[in-house]
């Protein structure tokens, strides 16, 4: 099993530049640049975004929205030889990241009028793994699909082609290209959208396994926090409150639909916390062999899933247990001593986002209490 050791730690969305001590910003998302030979994460959180080198911990880039705070980005591979960076937040403006110039070079409103909208915020964002799509979800539940064109090196004239209205809060978006279709977790459950149909379609319900966690099993929420593509047709989903991380084949669940509601059983069911805390979410690395989450415990549970045979059962779920639990480390911070703070681990460290290097070698979370956590692999147990 892979073990990881802390590389470095950073606090490098602070809302000022010049406060090293602030543990109030949140750090929302993280996402590895599409390509083997990248060491570069990008995180977002507070008013920024930071592209890090994950084998040096240092920072190479770092853009400040000047609109508000940003929750979401996504990696383009539209374009040949530049990966484009987009993101959003408040303000409803998406921002396209040029990183070959180190420049902000497009931002695009998704309304006019800023009174109306401002407590409306970009709350995903993702581009087609294949097509010039990109996905763009708002928190009140509109959905946009924007297309666009390249040139050599950027992504250039993006356009919305339509939007549709969820009615309902959107958290979070996934693309299995296998089977052409988004989907979308919601503060009511799992959507799908079919990629291939036109746009008067109506979405897909999944409707995923009853609580069984005995501390919430009478919550009737039903809160998708996370949302991963593992490999193929094979879908990780967590449900708030539920202390287990589904995965279930998306081809097996669609052939059981009826009246655009998918029964979903899932082949597998780790084992995760028990919080009651939401918005934790996972990432899957090496192809489908490795899984993390973060807790609210400062903790990152990994799974190794490269011994599963990934194939369509009939029989019962089968359970799988955690195999290593990262715990949070003692830090020395110098720089909350001089202002007299308390250490963060005083409080709930919650890990919003993991994010695993495609080598396997690196892996990264983002915290509520602003630091982007850096941690190599050191060994692996035969």
């Amino acid at each position: 099993m892979t073990e990881f050791a802390v590389h470095h730690f950073l606090r490098c969305h602070s809302m000022s530049d010049n406060d090293s001590a602030d543990v109030s910003t949140q750090v929302w998302y993280a996402a590895f640049e599409p390509s083997k030979t990248s060491h570069l994460v990008a995180t977002c959180g507070g008013n920024k975004v930071c592209v890090i080198d994950v084998e040096t911990g240092i920072v190479q880039y770092r853009y400040t929205y000047p609109k508000g705070l940003l929750y979401t980005l996504s990696w383009s591979t539209a374009c040949p030889r530049n990966n484009i960076l987009a993101t959003g937040g408040t303000n409803n403006t998406i921002v396209l990241i040029d990183l070959s110039t180190e420049s902000v070079y497009c931002h695009y409103s998704l309304f006019q009028g800023k009174n109306k909208y401002k407590k409306i915020f970009i709350s995903s964002i993702l581009f087609h793994p294949s097509q010039n799509i990109l996905f763009c979800a708002l928190n009140n539940g509109y959905l946009y699909i924007l297309q666009f064109e390249t040139d050599d090196s950027r992504i250039v004239n993006l356009e919305n082609r339509y939007n549709i209205d969820l009615k309902c809060e959107i958290f979070g978006l996934a693309f299995c290209e296998i089977n052409d279709y988004l989907l979308i977790a919601t503060n009511v459950g799992l959507k799908g959208w079919d990629n291939s149909q036109s746009q008067d379609q109506e979405l897909l319900d999944f409707e995923l396994p009853k609580n069984p966690n005995e501390m919430y099993k009478d919550q009737n929420e039903n809160v998708i926090d996370s949302i991963e593509i593992v490999k193929d047709s094979w879908i990780a989903t967590k449900v708030a409150l539920h202390g287990v991380i589904y995965i279930f084949n998306l081809d097996a669940a669609l052939s059981k639909t009826k009246n655009n509601k998918c029964l979903v059983k899932p082949t597998y069911i780790l084992q995760w916390s028990d919080t009651d805390n939401y918005f934790m979410s996972c990432s899957v690395g090496l192809d489908g062999k490795l899984l993390a989450c973060g807790d609210d415990r400062g903790s990152i549970w990994i799974y190794n899933l490269k011994d599963l045979a990934f194939k369509s059962s009939k029989s019962d779920s089968k359970v799988i247990s955690v195999k290593s639990v990262l715990k949070w480390p003692k830090l020395e911070d110098k720089f909350l001593k001089k202002k007299k703070k308390l250490e963060v681990d005083v409080y709930d460290i919650v890990m919003a986002k993991c994010a695993v290097h495609s080598s396997g070698k690196y892996l990264v979370a983002v915290t509520n209490n602003n630091l982007v956590c850096l941690y190599k692999k050191s060994t692996v147990k035969k």
